[in-house]
């Protein structure tokens, strides 16, 4: 057949949630983000039927009613698990058939959006993998594709050699009002948003935030920042992006996917085993 597999992606979200609440906000894009990624050949979304997140409204509201790679149902009105598991069994054979003849052909770089990232840094990442990885991504915004810089924590410290290369001052703002909302947040939950790197970020060599915020900026190359993009928005403009996430990282990845990235850079010193279907790790 004409695709590698199929992924369940499941979440523990969508019930008895305030749907003008930044936690909602983020759920309809991350899932709308991922039924529209390229990745997938066809996507099938099962919701439970009483939840706040009702599927009918977002495939509606995420302009997602594409029948030919994308079908929903409920559990409550499919009649139950069993009838579900049948049902959903149904859609899959049938969109496999569909679709089993494509074949792989070459596209343009310019359909190539890679996600930066990096996790269990030691003292050498920022003088090693992270400056590498930031050079490749040039010479992918150079010829045409893009990149995806995330983790705002993470770059607290060195955020000015990004505002630097914002290409007007709305994008250095967009930035700059990240920033601010992170200081809030970590303040009114009694922490701090300048605070020392991890256990295991220590026992590698790093003694300091600034440290590993250097070496996560790094990642970004040098060429010039073009939007600033909200946890798991939509990228619509090509070359250097940024996107606002938290520093875990599958939590950071699962955004920069639903943002449009087909493929995942991931460095590390000390080592981190991660996967992030539908998109592949190199």
């Amino acid at each position: 057949m004409g695709f590698d597999g199929v992924v369940a992606i499941t979440h523990g979200s969508g019930c008895a949630m305030n749907t003008d609440s930044e936690g909602f906000a983020f759920l309809e894009r991350v899932i709308a983000g991922y039924a529209q990624h390229p990745n997938f050949a066809f996507v099938l979304i099962i919701g439970l039927g009483c939840e706040t997140n009702q599927v009918k409204t977002l495939v509606k509201r995420k302009g997602l009613e594409d029948a030919s790679r994308l079908a929903y149902f409920n559990i409550q009105d499919a009649g139950g698990t069993r009838t579900s598991i049948k049902t959903a069994c149904d859609h899959i054979m049938q969109m496999a058939t569909q679709h089993g003849q494509q074949q792989r052909a070459p596209a343009p770089l310019e359909h190539l959006v890679v996600a930066l990232q990096c996790g269990g840094s030691d003292g050498y990442s920022g003088i090693t993998a992270n400056p590498a990885l930031g050079h490749a991504a040039d010479l992918i915004v150079q010829h045409g594709g893009s990149v995806i810089l995330a983790e705002t924590p993470e770059i607290y410290g060195a955020e000015n050699l990004l505002i630097d290369r914002s290409i007007n001052e709305n994008v250095a703002q967009k930035l700059l009002d990240r920033i601010t909302w992170w200081k809030h947040y970590t303040e009114i939950n009694g922490a701090e948003l300048n605070n020392n790197p991890s256990p295991g970020n220590k026992a590698g060599g790093l003694s300091t935030i600034l440290e590993k915020s250097l070496g996560a900026v790094a990642k970004g190359g040098t060429s010039s920042l073009n939007d600033v993009l909200l946890y798991a928005e939509k990228m619509t403009t090509r070359g250097f992006n940024f996107m606002d996430s938290p520093g875990y990282d599958p939590i950071s990845v699962t955004g920069q996917i639903a943002s449009g990235s087909n493929v995942v850079c991931f460095t590390t010193g000390r080592g981190s085993v991660s996967g992030f279907k539908p998109a592949p790790l190199p």
